[in-house]
Formats: C-alpha cells, sequence, structure tokens
C-alpha cells in the first residue's frame, strides 16, 4: 500500500499535479480501500483455512486495519487469533499430545474459545474482562475485536488477559513435558534397545 502511494504521489509530481494535502488524502484512502477488500477477497476465498480468525476480522476489516499504532499483535495474541498455541486441540492435531482435553478443567476440547470463554481457571479474570470491555456472557472473539479495534485501553486489557492464561497454559504445558520426560527416563523408557 505503501509503495503504490508513493508511486502516485510520484507520479503526479512528475506530471506537474499540485499535490494538495487533499489529494494526497484521496490517494491514501483510495489505497486503504483497495488493500482492505484485497485482503477481504482473500480471506474470504472458499476453504482458506482459519475460520476463526476470519469470522472475527473480516466483518471488521477496515477498522482492524485502521487501529491505533499502540493496538500491536503481541506472540500470545496472534495464538489466540490462528488456534496456533498451547490449546489441547493444537497440540493434539501436531501430535504433541494424544487427546484435545483442557489440563485445568477436563474439558473434552480445549480451544481458543474455551480458553478465553469457558475455561473455569480464568472465571475471576474473565468477569473482569467482560466487564472492562462490555461483553456478554457468551461473547464470541469477533464482539472481543468489535470492543478493542476501537480503544487502546480495551486492546491492552484483553492483552494483558490473553497474556496472563496463556502464559499459565505454557507454564502447565511446560510442566506436563518434563513429568512425561523424568517419567520415561526413570523408567528406562530413553534407553537405546
Amino acid at each position: 500500500m505503501c509503495k503504490r502511494i508513493y508511486e502516485q504521489i510520484k507520479a503526479r509530481r512528475e506530471d506537474g499535479d499540485l499535490l494538495t494535502d487533499e489529494v494526497r488524502k484521496e490517494i491514501k484512502d483510495a489505497e486503504f480501500i483497495r488493500l482492505s477488500e484485497r485482503w477481504r477477497k482473500q480471506l474470504e476465498r472458499p476453504n482458506t483455512p482459519k475460520k476463526l480468525t476470519k469470522m472475527a476480522v473480516v466483518p471488521r476489516m477496515k477498522t482492524w486495519l485502521s487501529r491505533d499504532s499502540g493496538s500491536s499483535m503481541s506472540f500470545h495474541l496472534t495464538q489466540v487469533f490462528t488456534g496456533h498455541g498451547s490449546f489441547g486441540k493444537f497440540l493434539a492435531k501436531i501430535g504433541k499430545r494424544v487427546d484435545t482435553t483442557c489440563v485445568f478443567c477436563g474439558e473434552d476440547m480445549d480451544d481458543v474459545h474455551h480458553t478465553i470463554r469457558d475455561c473455569p481457571m480464568w472465571d475471576t479474570q474473565r468477569i473482569d474482562l467482560r466487564r472492562k470491555l462490555g461483553l456478554t456472557r457468551d461473547f464470541t472473539l469477533g464482539n472481543v475485536v468489535e470492543a478493542i479495534v476501537g480503544s487502546e485501553d480495551c486492546w491492552r486489557i484483553f492483552s494483558a488477559y490473553v497474556e496472563e492464561v496463556m502464559r499459565e497454559k505454557e507454564d502447565e504445558e511446560r510442566r506436563r513435558e518434563r513429568a512425561r520426560i523424568s517419567s520415561s527416563s526413570f523408567t528406562g523408557n530413553d534407553e537405546p534397545g
């Protein structure tokens, strides 16, 4: 987008056109709309992976792309928006776990929705999050996006919630991995045959 804006301004300058602030803004706005539409078309293609992210972000694409610069994506936020993190569903998919169960509450499916919305492990933090972001009890990731893209404070509040939850999930996964390795070493399962 930035390259296209630069090229258009450069071409107009070379053609001797008058480049007012209004003309520059029109060019930038048109390129932003073009970028938003290209992303939307790409994300809405059939069989495109990451349905979770698409459902949360695509309907709010322009707002998402024009959010405040302080609203950056952290490692843990990216995990929540992609589903690639310490979630039983993802860990089972990549072969690090044999099942998708939540290690904190025993729920059969530990995924993003379960983690950010349902797992009782974080009920206290979630109640505070819902109150601060104005979310209903059965909120979706799309509801969260709606709340956070318009407010840097709301973005920070959700980011802090995600950081706390995902760090605890990662710590627990590391504990489980160490216990598994220790157990297999103790029983001699790691010795060559």
